[in-house]
């Protein structure tokens, strides 16, 4: 039987082979849902058997696609957590898979022609192995050593009091091998437990959801503690935030955790104000105690414009300074804003008698000496609220234990 014959053969098995060879990975260890979602490996596992197969007749170098897929892999399994054991496992479970093909078919080949197929099937994954380990050793250091002085500078240019000129950011980030033209997507990602280790696995959850939409090398920094990247882009970032919130999922997330993101994705010397966005936007989600979620900077601009300027914030907390002792007329205006100003709802959420309602709502109006019916006046009240939240959350508490939850330790 000629080697076309044979190629075909394997062909037409292919889907047969890619079961196989997943029914033996999926479920060792590094190879579950904790670490990566079963579609990727098995899409993987077929598009590699097919460039294997492709190259069984020929003996000339592999083609590079086959090699840059093998990148691929080596690349995202050091992303995702996979052990490095476990990716040269799944290179020999799929050489096995193959050769018990190929003897499968024994009768109709001559010793010496199915020998030298064994032998050229194993010098295949033999060199695309070492390719996905090469890979996979240098996306290991890159992600879990501690970010090389270019791009920690380049980082601190963006996020620095006065904004770094144009071509000052350009030259840096060529030096530091980036291309300053793509589109960035800053994000934040804090892990709840708020401990290094968390969020150095969280870092890398992240980078494995989105490592088959980048365009190019991430820029990796750090922000009043947190990890900051720079997604390079030339996806919609609506596409980049789905990822993320599937990533985010507690049957995906190794740990809980938050993910901040810009308004937008922007050229790399417009960036500085998308990295504070994302900080912000972050330390909002943190303080209000939220998890599992992708926080959109333009979801929380009240309350950044409050962390921002804590004295605002603070003048419109004394306009309600009269409340702050009195929690049943604090819940009672909460409610009735929620409520969309609705007196029967607000007695009915709260469990109380329907007068009770309006004569709170008084009480509230003579405390406070203005109107509830005066639109600046509810607004001042909301902002007043939510700024009340955010400095009596348990993040901050823990924070500023000795400011009791006033602003002026924000």
């Amino acid at each position: 039987m000629s080697k076309p014959q044979i190629v075909e053969i394997l062909e037409g098995s292919f889907n047969a082979l890619a079961d196989e060879t997943y029914r033996r990975v999926w479920g060792t260890p590094g190879y579950d849902e904790q670490h990566m979602d079963p579609a990727d490996l098995r899409a993987t596992l077929e598009a590699n058997l097919r460039a294997i197969v492709a190259c069984l007749p020929a003996q000339a170098p592999l083609p590079e696609d086959a090699v840059t897929a093998a990148h691929r892999i080596g690349r995202s399994r050091a992303l995702q957590g996979v052990g490095i054991d476990a990716v040269m496992s799944s290179w020999s479970t799929a050489e096995r898979v193959l050769v018990d093909a190929l003897l499968g078919h024994a009768d109709l080949l001559p010793a010496a022609q199915l020998r030298a197929w064994v032998a050229r099937l194993s010098a295949i994954i033999e060199r695309l192995t070492r390719e996905s380990v090469e890979e996979y050793r240098l996306t290991q250091h890159e992600v879990t050593a501690h970010y090389d002085r270019v791009s920690a500078d380049l980082v601190a240019m963006l996020l620095g009091e006065r904004p770094a000129e144009t071509g000052e950011i350009r030259r840096s980030a060529r030096t530091a091998g980036v291309d300053p033209d793509v589109p960035y997507l800053a994000m934040v990602v804090s892990a709840t437990a708020a401990a290094a280790p968390a969020d150095t696995r969280a870092q890398r959850h992240v980078l494995a959801a989105l490592s088959h939409q980048m365009a190019g090398r991430v820029i990796l920094g750090v922000t009043d503690g947190y990890p900051l990247l720079l997604i390079p882009t030339t996806e919609d970032p609506a596409g980049l935030i789905c990822a993320l919130e599937e990533a985010l999922r507690p049957a995906r997330a190794p740990v809980p955790m938050l993910v901040a993101v810009a308004e937008a994705a922007v050229e790399l010397p417009l960036a500085g104000e998308s990295c504070r966005a994302a900080r912000d936007a972050v330390e909002v989600g943190r303080r209000l105690g939220w998890q599992e979620r992708v926080v959109r900077a333009q979801d929380v601009a009240a309350e950044t414009l409050l962390i921002r300027n804590p004295p605002v914030a603070d003048a419109l907390l004394r306009r309600i300074a009269a409340l702050l002792d009195r929690p049943e007329l604090l819940e009672t205006l909460r409610v009735y804003l929620s409520c969309g100003l609705s007196a029967r709802e607000t007695a009915r959420i709260l469990y109380v008698h329907a007068n009770t309602v309006p004569y709170r709502l008084r009480v509230i109006e003579r405390l406070l000496g203005c109107s509830l019916s005066d639109v600046r006046q509810l607004s001042d009240a909301i902002l007043a609220l939510r700024w009340l939240d955010l400095i009596d959350s348990p993040h901050v508490a823990a924070t500023f234990p000795s400011g009791s939850g006033k602003s002026s330790q924000s």
